[in-house]
């Protein structure tokens, strides 16, 4: 039976007093009031019992702690001993203890040699074995002492590289790039160490800046054309470099509505194949057609200049440069244009000291009436006989040198009518080649102007201006001449040539330049059946024989402006009875042919044939005859 409120309050005093109280009495036995066999639950002031403690479960925790602690120990001491023997000691060789330096500059031209300076030094304890250095270039690099040869790739035996040792190498190689490329050089070096079988490797790598190309291609044309109007570009691709380059290549990317009407040199598809170019060499390509557009349109061309894998390949493997040229279409008011002998394209090339026609085509383009409309042409050069200008129904200012066509010449040209047209012509002769200077030309520069009424029915001065340039060929001529007694080569046999008897002459072969500077000058003539060749020859050039054919060919190669090329060969006659009385013929008629440089056109020229007439020991009152 549970105790009430005031029980526990009886309790409490009790146990209070007895506490305090000065004797101590024994207290009762109660009798347990709870169920038997339960157990008293202890009141809230009665001690808990300890906790039991297993001494033998303790002892196991604190053994796998002092294990841990010793394994992470022994754990750490390994680990320094070995960063010890491997940074510092035993014979373990470290890639972070082999130094590959390279010294050289950081910038170079493309075309010019690069010299590379290589460091290789062994910080390891033990020595390197078999080393070889492996070093490749960018493509295109060639050889410094042959630059024929490409040069991609070299490999450099060191061998045998000690502990504490160095090794300097060198190399030197010619690069080619465009301006502002970074060329990376890298560099790889392979070793093996004692004891071990294994390769190890050493990476590097070495940039160089192009600062530089060793091509460049200029372009000169007009900034502004008309729609149909000719058009020429003159490209100008010029060597920088001091070393030859072979493939050169010079692309073209033409803008939509320009057709090519002719080209100095022939294209390979829209490339131009330039072959090779020797240091500081420049070749001039002159590129003509018309441009078809909307007015105030504006048409860029692309061109750019590089080298080829091989001969013959239009594809660029290298590009150097690019040059832009941009043109703006205008829709001219009178549209004219100037046919020289015939000739409207604007790419005919003159004959030097030679007559020339010229005609002036005009038609008014606008859909209302021109008045007063003038045409002028104004002539320059160096090849042109101002002395020489004559015109029909136009006016020539000899001192601006400049014809014009008007109402007070042709009264047709009060007004243009929308869409008439009209004609003027004049005639000048070109100066003989000699006396004119390597770049011979001739330049028409047309102005147009007149009045036209506008939509608001208001007067306006409308101007137009055209040039159009034609160069000049050069002349060239052709000799055979027939020596004896003097030339480089000594003669036999009778003075007069004899019947029967061998005779053996010098034919000299004399090419003479009056203009501008030529390339691969070569003549050819045949011999008679009745004439043999000796095989001895001299002077400039050289000289072939084809037995077969009977032809003596000359290559003369270039010639300079104002200059003359000799060649000397030798023929044996041996006359027959039936050319008594006769000046036998020792060659037929010669041709010669050549490049002109500056016209960018074929020039050519004719000989006579040589004979025993005509010979510098000049036999009196024989005249050569056979005898």
């Amino acid at each position: 039976m549970l105790r009430s409120n005031e029980d526990d309050t009886g309790f409490l005093e009790r146990a209070r007093q007895k506490l305090y109280a000065r004797t101590v009495s024994i207290p009762e036995e109660h009798a347990d009031l709870s169920p038997a066999g339960r157990r008293a639950l202890p009141h809230a002031w009665q001690d808990e019992p300890l906790p039991v403690v297993h001494h033998r479960g303790r002892r196991k925790v604190r053994l796998a702690v002092a294990f841990l602690i010793v394994s992470i120990v022994f754990f750490l001491v390994a680990a320094g001993i070995a960063g010890y023997f491997f940074y510092f000691g035993g014979d373990t060789v470290s890639i972070s203890r082999i130094d590959l330096a390279m010294q050289g500059p950081t910038t170079i031209a493309g075309g010019d040699t690069l010299p590379l300076s290589l460091t290789i030094t062994n910080r390891n304890p033990a020595e390197l074995q078999n080393a070889t250095l492996e070093i490749d270039f960018p493509p295109g690099t060639r050889s410094a002492t042959d630059v024929t040869q490409p040069y991609t790739h070299d490999v450099l035996q060191l061998g045998t590289l000690a502990s504490g040792g160095s090794l300097d190498e060198s190399v030197r190689a010619v690069l080619f790039g465009s301006v502002g490329q970074n060329l990376s050089i890298p560099v790889i070096l392979t070793y093996g160490i004692p004891g071990s079988n294994a390769t190890f490797v050493k990476k590097t790598s070495y940039t160089v800046s192009i600062s530089s190309t060793p091509l460049s291609v200029s372009v000169d044309t007009l900034s502004e054309t008309t729609a149909g109007a000719p058009l020429t570009l003159t490209l100008t691709v010029r060597s920088n470099t001091n070393v030859p380059l072979n493939n050169v290549v010079l692309n073209a990317a033409l803008p939509f509505g320009f057709s090519v009407a002719s080209s100095s040199l022939p294209m390979s598809g829209s490339s131009f194949l330039l072959g090779t170019f020797q240091p500081g060499a420049s070749k001039t390509i002159t590129l003509a057609g018309t441009l078809m557009g909307q007015d105030q349109t504006q048409s860029t061309f692309h061109f750019t200049v590089g080298t080829s894998n091989t001969p013959g390949d239009a594809t660029m493997a290298v590009s150097y440069m690019t040059q832009d040229a941009t043109v703006t279409i205008a829709a001219p008011f009178i549209n004219t244009s100037i046919a020289v002998n015939g000739d409207s394209s604007g790419t005919e090339t003159l004959s030097p000291n030679a007559a020339q026609s010229v005609s002036v085509s005009y038609t008014n383009t606008l859909s209302t009436t021109v008045t007063n409309p003038v045409i002028s042409v104004a002539l320059s050069g160096s090849a042109i006989d101002y002395n020489s200008v004559q015109t029909s129904n136009g006016f020539y200012d000899s001192t601006t040198h400049t014809i014009t066509f008007s109402n007070t010449t042709d009264p047709s040209l009060s007004s243009l009518a929308p869409a008439a047209s009209g004609q003027g012509s004049f005639t000048f002769n070109t100066l003989p080649a000699s006396s004119y200077g390597a770049s011979p030309s001739v330049t028409f520069t047309t102005s147009v102007s007149g009045t036209r009424v506008g939509q608001s029915n208001v007067p306006e001065q409308v101007t137009a201006n055209q040039t159009q340039t034609l160069k000049v060929a050069t002349a060239v001529m052709l000799s055979q001449d027939t020596l004896y007694a003097s030339g480089p080569v000594a003669n036999t046999g009778p003075v007069v040539p004899s019947a029967g008897q061998q005779t053996t002459y010098t034919i000299r072969l004399s090419a003479q330049d009056s203009g501008a500077p030529i390339a691969g000058g070569t003549a050819t003539l045949t011999l008679p059946v009745y004439v043999s060749f000796t095989g001895k020859t001299s002077g400039s050039g050289s000289i072939t024989y084809n037995s077969a054919s009977r032809t003596v060919t000359w290559d003369a190669g270039d010639i300079p402006q104002g200059t003359t090329a000799q060649a000397y060969f030798q023929v044996a006659i041996t006359p027959s009875t039936s050319q008594k009385g006769s000046a036998p013929a020792l060659t037929s008629s010669g041709s010669f042919s050549a490049y002109d440089r500056f016209a960018g056109v074929q020039v050519s020229a004719s000989a006579n044939p040589a004979t025993t007439a005509e010979v510098d020991y000049a036999p009196a009152n024989q005249g050569g005859e056979v005898q």
